[in-house]
């Protein structure tokens, strides 16, 4: 008797143990179109409303079984929904688009679909949205876009991805910056690069994902994880470094930070760029990737890392890789199945660039029709078209026996897995309260300002600075504040440092911010000419004419630059900025903050150093004005 009362006073607690870790299991479960199913105490969405739990709606089985019952579940059109990317931006009022518009613009008429047309006739669940609006409109926007999704046949939820949003200056990328936590990090990580703080990138990445999903993102196209080993590109300033090794610890850093690592966690996806690393552009710039120094593999270093690391897709890039194909890498066998698939063993989501269908369909690709470019980048290994909203092509090159169903489902289920791994199939929804708080919080600001202090790199110091916040009349011996001339900053910044005036000759010390280039080279525009603009340099040399000693910030904000030496004669101090506020700048100039940061590239001395160079060798310009690493602290 005792026996059994024991056997029974186990096995209780082994049920109570039992329904206690399942009761841990128990996502967070929200619908509201779609009803919930209870099964054995436990809450499930019935997606489809057939009033049974399909595997893809039981969240206690493996990813990859539930994508499987899915795609099986799918018409022709919903699976070719899933391979567009197209963008739908947040208006700044919330208010949700109701019907397509055509509207009249220099090209032409344009015609923006609604979001019922994207998401409910065409099956599109793959967005970019790289609009802006206050957090609790964006937050509900994103909820009103995940109830139309959760009303179609399936129930298949979105996924928004945007461009980065976590610059300081309302000059990123995306614009709005103000809505978000405020880094170095513009339009790339060149800034947090020049730290060398991997717990601080952690850190970029874990806020970049809880801002995100607090407004309902998900997916960063990014990081950017081009080496620049050639200075005049036109989108270096995207990228971490010219060091393909730097690059790749950063960038897992990030996602280390960032990522998913379980369905009901805050993390978010990435989608590295530019495959297959698009820095070595032939003179700098224009349509080809070019490998005079045979150095292909050095620019693949971060592309392994981050896959290793838990990149869950990548972006093809435009370029063709000249020597290896005659096709822009999007349509390149070679690129995609070879290189990517085959040597490299990556699983995820391949997307190409945005207008890779159009404009950028040059040398083999400009002949072909657009159901021909769908087919040639399906075939070469692409998964997803960034900017398209036509699936109807590749729906009818399935009927047409020119793609196969079979290859569609290989895309769709990698695809697929991403809203699995977000565990958007139980919860799309986000609280549009909390949202404002989250992305104002104190502690983001302040880890984002301290990001911004590491990330400024000292070029020079004739032993001025710091300069004193305080000076000492000469002639009266009394304190007084120190007279301060700006150029390029904000005054009523700069005054909570000292006494602005209008007149360097009456000041104690002139700050003038400068942008170093004026812009890089786009796609078929050839390398930028980097020389620091003459201009620029005329407006220093007038101030620091008048004998007061000057301080130079000088944005990258583009391209890299060539620095003349003339500045460095004329000025008390020099720094390199990657996009920074101007409070932070003034606080390493007064001293409140001793300057550690270090050049995450090297600085040619002459554009003919520049010229000489191979495309993708790293480091390899003739006695660089400042070498990689560089930096000074007082």
């Amino acid at each position: 008797m005792r026996r059994r009362l024991l056997v029974a006073f186990f096995v209780g607690l082994l049920l109570c143990a039992s329904v206690s870790v399942l009761a841990q299991e128990q996502p967070v479960v929200e619908s509201r179109v779609k009803p919930i199913l209870e099964i054995d105490g436990l809450l499930f969405r019935d997606l489809n409303a057939n009033g049974e739990l399909d595997p893809y709606e039981d969240w206690r089985l493996p990813i990859d079984e539930r994508v499987d019952n899915l795609v099986s579940l799918m018409t022709l059109e919903e699976k070719a929904g899933q391979m567009v990317h197209p963008n739908i931006t947040v208006p700044l009022d919330g208010v949700v688009q109701k019907e397509d518009i055509i509207t009249q613009t220099q090209r032409g008429e344009r015609l923006s679909y609604s979001p019922y047309t994207l998401i409910v006739d065409k099956h599109i669940t793959n967005i970019l949205n790289n609009g802006v609006a206050p957090p609790a409109t964006f937050a509900a926007w994103s909820n009103a876009l995940q109830e139309i999704a959760e009303g179609t046949r399936l129930g298949i939820p979105i996924v928004f991805s945007t461009d980065p949003r976590h610059g300081a200056t309302l000059g990123a990328h995306v614009r709005g910056t103000q809505y978000f936590s405020q880094w170095p990090s513009r339009e790339g990580q060149y800034g947090l690069a020049a730290t060398r703080n991997l717990d601080l990138v952690r850190e970029f990445g874990r806020v970049v994902a809880k801002e995100y999903r607090a407004v309902g993102l998900h997916m960063i196209l990014g990081p950017q994880i081009d080496v620049t080993t050639d200075p005049r590109w036109g989108r270096n300033a995207g990228c971490w470094s010219e060091d393909a090794h730097l690059t790749a610890e950063m960038t897992v850093a990030f996602l280390d930070g960032a990522k998913v690592k379980d369905p009901k966690d805050e993390g978010i996806l990435a989608m590295v760029k530019h495959w297959p690393g698009s820095g070595p552009h032939e003179d700098g710039g224009g349509y080809y990737l070019v490998y005079p120094g045979d150095n292909l593999d050095y620019h693949l270093i971060p592309f392994e890392a981050a896959f290793q690391a838990g990149a869950t897709a990548t972006m093809s890039y435009y370029s063709v890789m000249k020597d290896y194909d005659t096709v822009p890498i999007s349509y390149s066998d070679f690129a995609v199945n070879q290189l990517l698939r085959d040597k490299l063993q990556f699983d995820g989501v391949v997307c190409t660039d945005w207008g890779v269908l159009g404009f950028a369909a040059y040398d083999d690709a400009a002949e072909l029709d657009i159901a021909g470019r769908y087919a040639m980048c399906i075939n070469a290994g692409v998964d997803q078209f960034g900017a398209q909203t036509d699936p109807e092509v590749i729906v009818q090159l399935v009927r047409d026996g020119v793609i196969s169903e079979d290859r569609i489902n290989e895309s769709v289920k990698r695809i697929l897995r991403q809203p699995f791994m977000l565990g958007l199939f139980e919860n799309p929804y986000v609280d549009t309260m909390a949202a404002a708080n989250i992305l104002q919080s104190a502690e983001h600001q302040a880890l984002g300002y301290q990001a911004q202090l590491e990330s400024i790199v000292m070029l020079s110091n004739d032993g001025t600075l710091p300069f004193a916040e305080v000076r000492i009349d000469a002639e009266t011996g009394a304190a007084r504040k120190t007279r301060i001339f700006v150029s390029g900053m904000e005054p009523k910044i700069a005054s909570l440092y000292g006494e602005i005036v209008d007149d360097p000759t009456e000041a104690d010390i002139a700050i003038m911010r400068v942008a170093a280039v004026s812009g890089g080279g786009g796609m078929g525009d050839g390398g930028s000419d980097i020389k620091f603009p003459a201009e620029t340099m005329a407006l220093i040399s007038a101030v620091a004419g008048t004998g007061v000693p000057t301080v130079v910030g000088i944005d990258i904000s583009s391209s890299l630059v060539v620095l003349p030496e003339e500045l460095f004669e004329q000025s008390a101090g020099t720094f390199v900025l990657f996009d920074v506020l101007d409070n932070a700048l003034l606080d390493v100039v007064f001293g409140r903050f001793n300057p550690v940061g270090r050049l995450p590239f090297e600085l040619p001395s002459s554009m003919e150093a520049v010229e000489a160079q191979l495309e993708d060798v790293p480091f390899d310009t003739v006695d660089p004005l400042f070498e990689y690493g560089f930096g000074l602290s007082y």
